[in-house]
């Protein structure tokens, strides 16, 4: 008889998490995984289950740089309940299987997968700039993790959701490290 090691608590991750090539050109700060964050899920014996990501499965890898208020889009948010529902009815599967969903990790910085910043211009008119859009990082949700969250509440699932920065202007990657070590 084999015996069955795993641990049965589970990770959520956005799919830039395990794969940095889905990102828009030039801002991947890792060359595959954001090794931090998958060190310390191995070591935890933490299973991953990886979200799709909504921007890739929306516009295409050669997509450009855009704000939450260009995602913010009754047909993006469509795109994004479709996705949540996906990912949901696997997380409720595992939750009725016995598994623990420790938490949901975000992209902080990302327009969709950003937890608690996201990048916005609100004054963008939505004509072609000479130059991008200046834009803010601000204390909100991006559109995913809006749609997720309030798919979640709809099916009474309470996991936290955790934001993993991948630059200190949008916050601290031992910050986000610590707060999922809690978790455990």
């Amino acid at each position: 008889m084999v015996e069955d090691k795993r641990s049965k608590k589970i990770v959520v991750a956005t799919h830039c998490i395990l794969n940095q090539n889905a990102k828009i050109q030039g801002i991947a700060k890792f060359p595959g995984v954001i090794t931090p964050v998958v060190d310390f899920l191995v070591k935890s014996g933490l299973g991953i289950l990886q979200m799709p990501c909504p921007e890739t499965t929306y516009l295409g890898i050669r997509r450009w740089q855009y704000v939450k208020e260009q995602y913010d889009t009754p047909a993006f948010r469509e795109h994004c309940k479709k996705l949540a529902d996906f990912i949901l009815n696997q997380i409720e599967d595992y939750q009725k299987s016995g598994y623990k969903i420790v938490a949901i990790l975000g992209a902080d910085g990302s327009p969709s997968c950003g937890v608690n910043k996201t990048p916005r211009n609100p004054t963008w008119s939505g004509l072609i700039p000479e130059k991008l859009p200046s834009q803010k990082q601000v204390a909100e949700k991006g559109v995913y993790m809006e749609v997720l969250e309030d798919e979640m509440k709809k099916k009474n699932l309470n996991i936290p959701l955790i934001g993993i920065p991948e630059t200190p202007e949008v916050g601290s990657m031992e910050d986000a490290l610590s707060r999922l070590k809690k978790l455990l």
